[in-house]
C-alpha cells in the first residue's frame, strides 16, 4: 500500500495528461482561498480602527474600496478556476483513469482477472472512479483544501504566537484529539472496506439480475421477486450497520471538536474584553485578534477534515493501483515471430498439469496429446471433465501449473501472448454477442475497416446469411437495443452461428469450436455438420461437443474423463472398441429414434 503524498504525486501526474491546465487552475484557486479571508479580517479591522479614532473618512474609503474591488475580482476569479479545477477534475476521472481501467480489464492476462481475487481486485479499483467524491476525484477534490489550509495555518501561526500564543495551546490541544479520533476511524474504515465493498458488489449483482430482461421471464414465473427484495434488503440493512458504526467514530471527533471550539470561544473572548478594558488593547486590535483565533481555528479544523478525507480517498487510490499495476504472467514483451510460423499448424500438450488459482482441485494432471498439422479433432467428455479448460490453456487464457504446451514444437510461452492468440479463430460456449450491430459482431472491427466479402463468406458459412437479408437494415442490424432502439435479439442457435461467422471471419491457422450447436435443432445441427469440412480445410480444428454425432465428421477423437484421455480413435474405431464413447452415443442416439 502507498502513503498518502506518494498516491496524491501519482493522481495528478496522470491528471495533467488530460489537461495541464489543471494545475494552473489548481494553483489560483489556493492563492485567492488564502487570500479572501486575510482582505476580509483587514478590512474589518481597518473599519472599526477609523470609526473609533476619529479618522479622515474619505482616504480611508478609498482604501477600503480599492480593497473590496480586489475583494471582488479575487471571489470572480475564485469561483472561473474553482468551477473550472472540479470540472477538469471530473473530466479527467472519466477520461483517464476510467479509460485506464477500462483498458486494464481487457488487456490484462485472463488469469488475473477471471478468478474470484482478480474479480474482487477489479470490484474494488471501480468503487474509485465511481462518483465524484471517493477515490481519486475525491483526492483531487481534497487536495486544495489540504494546502488552503495548511498555508492559512502556517500564516495564521505566526500571527498568534506574536500576539496570543496561549491560544494555540487550545487549538493544537483540539486538533491534536481530533486527530486521533479520525485516525481511529479511519484505521476501522480500512478495517471494514473489504466487507463493505463485497455487499456493494452483492447489491449491484441483485440489481442488475432484478432488471435484468433476460432474467426477467423466471423471476416472474417462479415469484422470485419477494425472495430477491428479502435478500437486497437484508443486504441494505446489514451495509447500513456497518456504515454507521462508522459515522459513529467520525461523529465522536467532531463531537470533541465542538467541546473544544465552546472552550477556545470562552477563553478567547474573555481574555481578549479583559485586555481592551485594561487599555492593553483598543477595539479594531480586539477586532483583529478575535478574526485571528477564529481564523486559525478555522484553518485547523480544515486541514484535519482535508487530511481525514485524503487518507480515506488513500484507501480507494491504493485499490485503484493494486489493480491497474497487477503484473500480468504472460509474455508482452518482444517474443517469436508468430508470421514465420509453418502452415497449418500442430500443437502437442506436454505432461500438462492445471489447477485452477485459488482452488487445490487438478482439472488435468500429466495430460499428454498431439494434435497432428492440419488434423480435425473432437474431444469429448461428461460435464468437468477438462474439455474447455484444454482450451483455455492452449489459446493463452490460462498457463499450465506443471508442464508445457508446444506449438510446431515451440513453448507458448515463448511467443507474446497479444501475437499468439491471433493464431485461433475460437467459439467458447458461453459468448455472448456485443450490442453492436451484426458486421461489426463478425468482424470484430468498426464497418469502415471491415471486408465485405468475407462478412458475406462468413455469415453465409455459418447458416445466418438467410436471417440477416430477412431485417430491414440487413448486416447494418443493432443486437439488443442499447444504442439503436430499432435493435433486434438472436436466438440462442442464431447466436452460436454469429459467433461462428466471426470465428470464421477471422479465418486463424486454429479453428475451436466448444460447443458450436448446443442451441441447434437437430436439422440444422447436421447442416452444420455436413459443412464443417469446409470450415477446416487447411486449418488445424479442434471440435468440443457433447453430442457425440458430430464427432463422425472428425479424423480423430479423443475422450475425457477426470481430466485424463480415456480412449483415442476414430468413431468407427470406438464404437467398435465397445468402451464408453460407444455407451455414451448409444444412450443419445436412442433419443433421436422413432419410437415403434
Amino acid at each position: 500500500m502507498y502513503p498518502l503524498f506518494t498516491n496524491m504525486k501519482y493522481v495528478f501526474k496522470k491528471a495533467y495528461k488530460y489537461d495541464k491546465k489543471i494545475r494552473l487552475f489548481l494553483i489560483v484557486h489556493i492563492v485567492c482561498q488564502i487570500l479572501l479571508p486575510i482582505i476580509s479580517l483587514v478590512t474589518t479591522s481597518g473599519i472599526v480602527y477609523m470609526l473609533t479614532n476619529n479618522i479622515d473618512v474619505i482616504p480611508y474609503l478609498y482604501i477600503v474600496g480599492g480593497i473590496l474591488l480586489l475583494s471582488v475580482i479575487l471571489q470572480i476569479t475564485n469561483a472561473y478556476v474553482y468551477n473550472k479545477y472540479n470540472w477538469y477534475s471530473t473530466f479527467a476521472r472519466t477520461t483517464i483513469f476510467m479509460v485506464e481501467i477500462t483498458n486494464e480489464c481487457i488487456t490484462k492476462d485472463y488469469e488475473t482477472i477471471e478468478p474470484k481475487s482478480g474479480q474482487k481486485r477489479l470490484n474494488q479499483s471501480l468503487e474509485s472512479v465511481s462518483s465524484n467524491w471517493v477515490g481519486v476525484e475525491g483526492m483531487m477534490k481534497e487536495t486544495p483544501k489540504f494546502f488552503i489550509n495548511i498555508i492559512g495555518l502556517i500564516v495564521y501561526t505566526v500571527v498568534a504566537i506574536i500576539f496570543i500564543p496561549w491560544i494555540l495551546i487550545v487549538v493544537f490541544a483540539m486538533s491534536a484529539l481530533n486527530i486521533f479520533l479520525s485516525n481511529k476511524a479511519n484505521k476501522y474504515l480500512k478495517e471494514i472496506y473489504p466487507e463493505t465493498s463485497k455487499l456493494r458488489r452483492e447489491q449491484y449483482f441483485l440489481r442488475s439480475e432484478l432488471i435484468d430482461p433476460k432474467y426477467g421471464k423466471d423471476i416472474r414465473m417462479f415469484k422470485m421477486k419477494a425472495w430477491f427484495l428479502k435478500i437486497y434488503h437484508a443486504l441494505m440493512k446489514k451495509r447500513i450497520n456497518i456504515e454507521s458504526k462508522v459515522h459513529l467514530r467520525f461523529m465522536l471527533a467532531g463531537i470533541s471538536n465542538s467541546i473544544f471550539l465552546f472552550i477556545r470561544d470562552a477563553i478567547a473572548y474573555g481574555l481578549l474584553i479583559v485586555m481592551v478594558i485594561d487599555g492593553k488593547i483598543d477595539v479594531a486590535t480586539f477586532t483583529f485578534l478575535l478574526g485571528i483565533v477564529f481564523g486559525f481555528s478555522s484553518w485547523v479544523n480544515g486541514f484535519t477534515d482535508a487530511f481525514n478525507s485524503l487518507k480515506r480517498m488513500n484507501v480507494d487510490v491504493n485499490y485503484y493501483r493494486k489493480f491497474v499495476e497487477y503484473e500480468n504472467v504472460f509474455n508482452h514483451e518482444e517474443g517469436l515471430p508468430i508470421e514465420k510460423l509453418e502452415k497449418p499448424i500442430s500443437i502437442t500438450f506436454k505432461d500438462v498439469t492445471f489447477a485452477y488459482p485459488e482452488t487445490d482441485k487438478v482439472v488435468l494432471e500429466n495430460f499428454n496429446l498431439e494434435v497432428k498439422a492440419g488434423e480435425k479433432l473432437a474431444v469429448v467428455g461428461p460435464n468437468g471433465s477438462g474439455k474447455t479448460t484444454l482450451i483455455k490453456l492452449l489459446t493463452g487464457l490460462y498457463r499450465p501449473t506443471k508442464g508445457e504446451i508446444l506449438i510446431n514444437g515451440v513453448n507458448i510461452l515463448e511467443y507474446n501472448i497479444d501475437d499468439y492468440m491471433s493464431l485461433f479463430s475460437v467459439v467458447f460456449q458461453d459468448s455472448e454477442p456485443l450490442a453492436f450491430t451484426i458486421l461489426e459482431n463478425v468482424s470484430a472491427r468498426p464497418t469502415s475497416k471491415t471486408d465485405m466479402d468475407k462478412f458475406n463468406d462468413a455469415v453465409t458459412k455459418a447458416g445466418l446469411k438467410e436471417k440477416i437479408e430477412s431485417l430491414p437494415h440487413k448486416e447494418y442490424t443493432y443486437l439488443t437495443q442499447h444504442f439503436d432502439e430499432e435493435g433486434i435479439s438472436l436466438s440462442g442457435g442464431e447466436t452460436q452461428k454469429l459467433m461462428l461467422a466471426r470465428a470464421l471471419y477471422k479465418n486463424a491457422p486454429i479453428l475451436i469450436l466448444d460447443e458450436p450447436t448446443s442451441a441447434l435443432d437437430p436439422l440444422n445441427e447436421e447442416k452444420m455438420y455436413k459443412a464443417y469440412d469446409s470450415f477446416t480445410k487447411g486449418n488445424t480444428s479442434i471440435f468440443i461437443s457433447h453430442r457425440l454425432s458430430s464427432t463422425r465428421f472428425c479424423d480423430r477423437i479423443i475422450y475425457i474423463e477426470d481430466g485424463t484421455i480415456k480412449e483415442v480413435g476414430t468413431h468407427k474405431e470406438l464404437m467398435a472398441l465397445n468402451g464408453k464413447y460407444k455407451f455414451i452415443f448409444d444412450t443419445q442416439s436412442q433419443y433421436y429414434k422413432e419410437s415403434v
